[in-house]
């Protein structure tokens, strides 16, 4: 039997979101899904409770209206996935200030709004808290430098919250998927380099990474990965996803760092 029955999911109209609500639901949860956009109820998996809440995680006000609905519906959760998240692609040097901030407004600064929100109900229930990683916050990719500077801060909350939070029977997981085929790389956002300084490098990099993205793991089996770590036990703050990606970390642990830049060069350079 599923021991988490109340779960809160941000993100969880597509990709791996929607993939965890669905999951979720066949499991018989009740289940909060916050996201900009709602999908018809036929769209997600039959049982369970399902409470879709409109909301840009970045907009304060909108967050406080969310919890609000939430708080009067719930008195615990059991898990919170802080899912949302989006990516820039473009040249480090080049990116607006303003774009800097949006990447770590969206997928760090957001995230921990949501917890914070959320962490009375966490507390209640002795809960965890999920958030999703990326193997980038490890391995960051040229033209990708934003999102992987993103990833790694999540990862560093993760180990942080988890000795903070230790006291109230709160835990915190960093999951990193690797590559996987979901919108997320439709609707990466691209900031255009100067031809001039990168020629062909910038298109030809971010092409490459999207072309594996679009060959990567279901949505549904990552999903599948992610709740089988947050039942665990005793689960430890990070947490790398499928047996590839596992080695790819470890080798990049191990290894020397000029070697492991030098094969990413190579590849994504």
């Amino acid at each position: 039997m599923f021991a988490f029955k109340k779960v809160l999911v941000t993100g969880g109209s597509s990709g791996i979101g929607k993939a965890l609500v669905d999951l979720l639901l066949e499991k018989d949860c009740q289940v909060f899904s916050l996201s900009r956009s709602l999908l018809e109820r036929e769209a997600y998996s039959a049982g369970g409770e399902l409470r879709q809440i409109a909301c840009d995680i970045t907009d304060q006000d909108a967050l406080d209206r969310a919890f609000q609905a939430v708080f009067q519906e719930t008195d615990a959760l059991d898990l919170l996935f802080s899912n949302a998240g989006f990516g820039i692609a473009g040249a480090l040097v080049d990116t607006p200030k303003e774009e800097v901030i949006r990447q770590f407004d969206v997928n760090v600064f957001s995230a921990l709004e949501v917890i914070s929100r959320a962490m009375p109900l966490l507390e209640k229930a002795g809960g965890r808290i999920i958030l999703t990683s990326s193997v980038a916050a490890v391995v960051s990719l040229p033209f990708q430098g934003l999102y992987s500077a993103s990833k790694a801060s999540l990862n560093m909350l993760a180990l942080a919250l988890n000795t903070e939070l230790k006291p109230f029977g709160v835990r915190a997981i960093a999951v990193m998927p690797g590559d996987v085929s979901t919108p997320f790389t439709d609707n990466r956002q691209k900031d255009v380099c100067p031809l001039t300084a990168y020629g062909q490098r910038c298109p030809q990099s971010v092409a490459r990474m999207e072309k594996d993205e679009r060959l990567g793991t279901s949505p549904v089996l990552t999903a599948r990965r992610i709740i089988r770590i947050a039942c665990k036990r005793a689960p430890k703050p990070l947490y790398g996803l499928g047996f590839s990606y596992r080695l790819i970390l470890l080798a990049f642990k191990c290894f020397p760092i000029r070697l492991t830049n030098w094969l990413v060069s190579l590849l994504y350079g």
